[in-house]
């Protein structure tokens, strides 16, 4: 199975990394996320609707969507954050300037006897962060209007390309396999 990789590009200065992360982060996990699954019995399955919630940006002019769960959105701030922190870190310290965070998506396939369990990672999302600083506060204010612009641009970008018809893991038959395909670990 090919695995399918994208990667989103992004100069910011460090006010901006936390939004645009976000943004794009919950923009993908909404796009892929399928829905509460309810199984009647075995074989059979209904699927009802997420929440979801609008998010106004803090630095930069943009709202996107995101699943209406505030132990999710708990978790990616986390994420965010470490992320942010540590790239700053390295900024400080001369080491870099660039950083690179993933989310995949993956399947797990059960094994043989006595081999464990195999992933089979088929959607990896990479998103490259520059860090940069503003000149002036008109350099700073010019370049928050702009990344407001790539932001909504990468939104778009992400539901095309989420959209198309390629290969997705299909729903498990069985309650017990359901967590092979997705994340159980979020409540309503």
């Amino acid at each position: 199975m090919n695995v399918r990789s994208y990667t989103l590009d992004f100069t910011v200065e460090s006010q901006h990394v936390k939004d645009v992360l976000s943004s794009l982060l919950h923009t993908i996990l909404f796009h892929r996320s399928f829905g509460k699954i309810s199984y009647k019995k075995e074989g059979t399955y209904s699927v009802g609707s997420l929440g979801m919630t609008d998010i106004d940006c803090n630095k930069i002019d943009f709202t996107y969507v995101a699943i209406n769960n505030t132990d999710l959105i708990a978790d990616i701030e986390k994420v965010v954050s470490l992320f942010h922190s540590e790239l700053r870190s390295a900024v400080n310290s001369g080491l870099a300037r660039t950083g690179v965070i993933s989310l995949e998506f993956f399947e797990k396939k059960k094994a043989r006897w006595p081999f464990a369990q195999e992933l089979f990672t088929w959607e990896t999302w990479n998103i490259k962060i520059e860090l940069v600083s503003a000149n002036s506060t008109a350099e700073q204010q010019k370049r928050q209007e702009i990344i407001g612009s790539e932001v909504a641009e990468k939104v778009f970008y992400i539901t095309q390309m989420i959209n198309k018809s390629e290969y997705t893991p299909k729903t498990p038959d069985s309650e017990s396999d359901i967590s092979n395909v997705y994340v159980t670990k979020y409540d309503e």
